[in-house]
């Protein structure tokens, strides 16, 4: 990637093209989205890209590297606030799940995305897996494979996302893939509604992001 330049101009242009890139692979997707797509949604020339993007993969890779950045960060400090893991997974859930209607332009570039779908899907040092780790340690939770559960919690949890974004989910749709993830973790209905309930509360007052 060519070299950052300490110029306001070229931050502008650089953030322009953060912008664009957003919205062009929001309508096509990563792979159909073309270098010029880009330009024009961001308003600069096609030499300009060059100057701040070796490629379009590039661009991709530092708009979703911020994401899951923050992601990541918010993931982490519900894990550190919350003592009961079931009420933290179902917290992280919402959190992942409201990219839907928080951010609908993300929300579609990882869905249209083949790359950055795998790229969720196949994160490692997961502070999920850890959740779920710490879940099996205190008897919360019934699992075997804490990995292979965080991998088709992730899967699924894209699958809500595009539903959502297609209108297609019903009104409690994420609540109850929040119940039903606590129950493949081993929770009885009655746990899992629990849990869920005090997760919402606490997003519903700010408690947690």
């Amino acid at each position: 990637m060519p070299a950052e330049k300490p110029d306001a101009r070229w931050t502008r242009t650089r953030q322009r093209l953060l912008d664009g890139g957003r919205k062009a692979f929001a309508v096509a997707g990563v792979e159909a989205t073309t270098v010029l797509d880009i330009v024009r949604a961001a308003g600069v020339s096609q030499p300009s890209f060059y100057n701040h993007f070796a490629t379009k993969a590039d661009l991709a890779r530092e708009i979703a590297t911020e994401f899951f950045r923050k992601d990541r960060q918010a993931k982490l400090a519900v894990f550190e606030q919350i003592e009961d893991p079931a009420e933290a997974i179902a917290i992280n859930i919402g959190q992942t799940l409201s990219i839907a209607t928080r951010d609908s332009v993300i929300a579609w570039t990882l869905i249209k995305s083949e790359a950055l779908r795998e790229l969720v899907i196949s994160s490692s040092n997961d502070p999920l897996v850890d959740m779920i780790n710490s879940g099996v340690s205190q008897g919360r939770f019934n699992v075997e494979n804490p990995r292979t559960v965080a991998l088709v919690i992730r899967a699924a949890a894209l699958a809500m996302v595009q539903d959502i974004l297609n209108g297609t989910a019903g009104d409690a749709a994420a609540t109850y893939f929040q119940k039903l993830v606590l129950q493949m973790l081993g929770l009885s209905p009655e746990e899992s509604a629990e849990a869920v309930t005090r997760a919402q509360t606490r997003s519903e007052l700010g408690e947690v992001a």
